[in-house]
């Protein structure tokens, strides 16, 4: 069994630092001293916990590693601009390391905030203060203390009361060297809000191991209406650890796209927490690892109140003597009557040397309720395989019609085209099917 062991240079003094840099207000000082405490009293998960079982701990080390400093350059690498170009955000951010290198909000709707997290605390601090570590902090875990006080800068939204965002916004996290950086996102919908949110991690390779231990965290008020994706194509010397959690009130509605094509090694805790009555939540999810990447993912499906809805479906492929870990929970409080939740996660496995572990959980208290899971692991069909290149299709593209077709589930459901475009394009590349490569 691995055991990690802690980073030396993740001390009280960082903390110390990032609170001198920015002259941060005392209600932050506090609660960073307080995360830092509690980062330093936690011992890194092992096997042994539910949610990490079956999981290549070693992958997700910290030693090693220095926290990062800035980027080395802060030019917007072309890779972020074709991402730009192409993508269904209309108004967007780009973080290089902990630094905003590009922002163009487009945003002319009145109480509409959208900035990055250090701007709006300077200028919305109340607001900040309110609404920061309400849905991801030091409580949680060993990678959430470090994220919530080591973090620097991320992104911010806030929309007002009875407001709906037209246009598509988004976020664009990159990097262009190595070690510990902490990427953050806090989006706050007021009641019978509505707007969409794109998180988009990507980097071109640099050569060196970067960690990065994300929080996002997700407000909705009565009513309010939000579609949220998480994107991940980090290059393959990146590991991440990203915590997702959506808190939803009365009748709130949350759709959610988590993707993971990227990194060496990733960890996605997507969770939903239906505070109050008629709130539903879509959790979307689909990865495709190859050659030896770990994907880890956890989702929990927290109903706290009565008549909600949650509806859960995660699929993924692999090759190559990868591995993908799925772990989830459908919890019922004893209070939350009528509760109508669904949690399915299938997995393609395209040769014998790749793996994965599905274990869906309930956990109900509630004794009139509709729930219920399911999971499967399978080889690809061998039988379609030779039909489709019976009928004159290489094997490289029979491989290929075979996982879409597999993944079609979850993209045709995805209403943002160009998401689902730029994911397809993805796994193409990665079945090597030829012309694609060279358009990522």
């Amino acid at each position: 069994m691995a055991t990690l062991i802690d980073n030396p240079v993740i001390t009280q003094d960082a903390v110390e630092a990032i609170i001198a840099k920015y002259q941060e207000p005392a209600w932050l000082a506090q609660e960073r001293r307080a995360a830092m405490q509690s980062y330093l009293s936690t011992p890194f998960p092992t096997n042994r916990s539910e949610e990490w079982r079956y999981s290549e701990l070693k992958r997700f080390a910290l030693d090693g590693l220095e926290l990062i400093d800035g980027p080395k350059s802060k030019e917007v690498s072309k890779r972020i601009k074709m991402r730009i170009n192409d993508s269904d955000a209309e108004g967007v951010i780009v973080h290089k390391g902990n630094r905003v290198v590009y922002q163009d909000s487009k945003i002319s709707q009145a109480g509409v905030i959208f900035s990055d997290l250090r701007t709006a605390l300077n200028e919305h601090e109340d607001l900040i203060k309110e609404h920061l570590y309400s849905a991801v902090n030091a409580t949680q875990s060993k990678y959430t203390a470090l994220s919530s006080a080591l973090w620097e800068n991320g992104s911010f939204l806030y929309v007002p009361k009875n407001v709906e965002v037209d246009l598509p916004l988004g976020a664009f996290h990159s990097a262009d060297r190595g070690g510990l950086s902490a990427p953050r996102t806090l989006i706050v919908l007021a009641a019978n809000a509505k707007a969409t949110f794109i998180d988009e991690y990507t980097s071109e390779e640099f050569g060196e191991r970067l960690f990065a231990s994300g929080g996002v965290e997700i407000i909705l008020g009565d009513g309010a209406k939000l579609r949220y994706v998480n994107l991940q194509n980090w290059s393959r010397t990146v590991t991440q650890v990203n915590k997702i959690q959506a808190r939803l009130e009365r009748n709130s509605r949350l759709e959610s796209l988590t993707v993971s094509l990227g990194a060496d090694a990733a960890r996605a805790e997507v969770e939903s927490v239906l505070e109050g009555p008629g709130s539903e939540s879509e959790m979307l999810g689909l990865y495709f690892a190859d050659k030896g990447q770990h994907y880890n993912h956890y989702s929990l499906q927290h109903h706290k109140s009565d008549h909600a809805f949650s509806d859960l479906l995660f699929k993924g492929a692999l090759r190559d003597g990868s591995k993908a870990v799925y772990s989830g929970v459908i919890v019922v409080d004893e209070g939350a009557q009528k509760t109508d939740a669904y949690q399915t996660n299938r997995n393609f496995l395209l040769d014998e040397a790749s793996e994965a572990v599905s274990i869906p959980q309930l956990e109900i208290a509630a004794n009139d309720v509709r729930c219920s899971h399911g999971s499967t692991v399978s080889p690809v069909p061998e039988d379609q395989r030779f039909y489709l290149m019976s009928r004159g299709l290489r094997p490289e593209v029979a491989e290929h019609v075979l996982v879409t077709g597999f993944l079609h589930e979850v993209t045709s459901r995805v209403t943002l085209p160009k998401v689902a475009e730029y994911v397809e394009r993805v796994v193409q590349a990665k079945l090597a099917v030829p012309g694609v490569k060279e358009k990522l």
